[in-house]
C-alpha cells in the first residue's frame, strides 16, 4: 500500500470514537480466534461466551426474550421461552466462531459439513445462466450458506450494511469475499442497478430479508403482530422477473443444513406497490415456518416488533 493510499485509512481511524474502536478490536479478536482455534474447542468456547452474555447482558436478554416469546407464543418469563432465549445466546456465540472459521475450510470439507434439501432450486436456474433471488432470515448461519454455495460452484452476490468504523465494515466484507461471495455495499448510489445487473449476470443474489434497516419497509403480519420487512426483494423480483427462493440455514452437531423452497408467488395485479406488499407478506409467511422450526436459531438481537408510530 502506498503512502497516499494509507492516508485516508489513517484519517478514518483517527476519527473513530472510543466505542467504534472498541467494537473493531472486539470483532477483530473474534476473527482471529475463529481462524485459529480448532472446531470443537472454538464452538465450545464461543457457546460459553454466549451463555455468559445471556447472564450479564440484561437489556439484550430482555429483547431476545421478547422476540422468542412472540415466536413461541408464550410469556417472556415462561420456562420454555427462558430456555430458548438462553440457547439463542449460545447458538449466536457459535455463529460468530463458525463465521470466521469458514474461510479456513476447503471446498470438500465444507460440502461434507453441509446438507441441502432443495438445492436444485438454486443449481438448475444458474446452470442456465438465470439469476435467482435467495431470501434468508437471520437463522442458524447464513454466512455458512453462502460459503457452501460457492463451494458448490454457485456464483453468489450479497449486500453489506455500511458500518462504522470503516475498518469494521472492511473486516466483514473481507470475510465474505474470502468465502467467494461478491459484496455490494448498501446505501451507495446505483445499488438497485448493481443488484439488477447481478441477477441479469446469472448470480444467486442472497438477501437477508427479515429485518428492515431503513424504517420504511413494508408492513407484514408475522407471528400474529405487525412488523416491517424490506421491500427490496419484492421490487427486484418485479423489475427483473427473477424467481424468489426462500432459504433457511440451521446448525447441526457437525455442521449445517439448509432448506430451499421456491416462494409461492401471489397473483400479480400490475399495481407495483400492492404486488410488492403481497410478495413481502408471502416471504414473511415462509419465514414464519422456517423460524418456528428452530426459534432459538433466529439470531435477531434487536426488537423484532418495534412499536409503530
Amino acid at each position: 500500500m502506498s503512502t497516499t493510499d494509507a492516508q485516508p485509512i489513517e484519517m478514518a481511524e483517527a476519527a473513530e470514537t472510543f466505542r467504534e474502536r472498541l467494537a473493531y478490536y472486539a470483532y477483530a479478536s473474534v476473527a482471529w480466534l475463529g481462524g485459529t482455534l480448532p472446531t470443537h474447542t472454538g464452538r465450545a468456547l464461543f457457546r460459553f461466551f454466549g451463555t455468559l452474555a445471556f447472564y450479564v447482558s440484561s437489556g439484550t436478554r430482555a429483547v431476545v426474550a421478547a422476540n422468542q416469546a412472540r415466536v413461541i407464543g408464550r410469556p417472556a418469563d415462561d420456562p420454555l421461552v427462558v430456555a430458548s432465549t438462553r440457547e439463542a445466546f449460545r447458538s449466536y456465540g457459535r455463529y460468530w466462531y463458525d463465521t470466521f472459521a469458514l474461510a479456513s475450510m476447503g471446498d470438500e470439507q465444507m460440502r461434507a459439513a453441509f446438507d441441502w434439501d432443495g438445492d436444485q432450486f438454486l443449481l438448475e436456474p444458474t446452470s442456465r445462466g438465470e439469476g435467482v433471488i435467495a431470501v434468508l432470515p437471520h437463522l442458524g448461519n447464513w454466512d455458512a450458506c453462502g460459503r457452501d454455495m460457492t463451494a458448490r460452484g454457485l456464483p453468489v452476490v450479497a449486500v453489506a450494511e455500511r458500518l462504522r468504523p470503516e475498518r469494521l465494515y472492511r473486516l466483514f466484507v473481507r470475510e465474505r469475499e474470502d468465502n467467494g461471495v461478491r459484496v455490494i455495499a448498501l446505501g451507495g448510489a446505483g445499488v438497485g442497478k448493481s443488484l439488477s445487473a447481478a441477477i441479469a449476470e446469472g448470480n444467486v443474489l442472497a438477501l437477508l430479508a427479515d429485518r428492515d434497516l431503513s424504517g420504511r419497509g413494508i408492513k407484514v403480519e408475522m407471528f400474529g403482530a405487525t412488523r416491517r420487512m424490506p421491500a427490496g426483494p419484492a421490487m427486484l423480483a418485479l423489475s427483473t422477473g427473477a424467481p424468489i427462493v426462500v432459504v433457511g440455514c440451521y446448525q447441526t452437531a457437525s455442521g449445517w443444513r439448509a432448506l430451499v423452497r421456491p416462494l409461492a408467488m401471489p397473483e400479480l395485479t400490475g399495481d407495483r406497490k400492492a404486488d410488492a406488499r403481497a410478495i413481502t407478506q408471502r416471504i414473511a409467511n415462509a419465514f414464519e415456518r422456517l423460524i418456528a422450526a428452530a426459534p432459538a436459531e433466529w439470531h435477531v438481537f434487536q426488537p423484532g416488533w418495534p412499536s409503530e408510530d
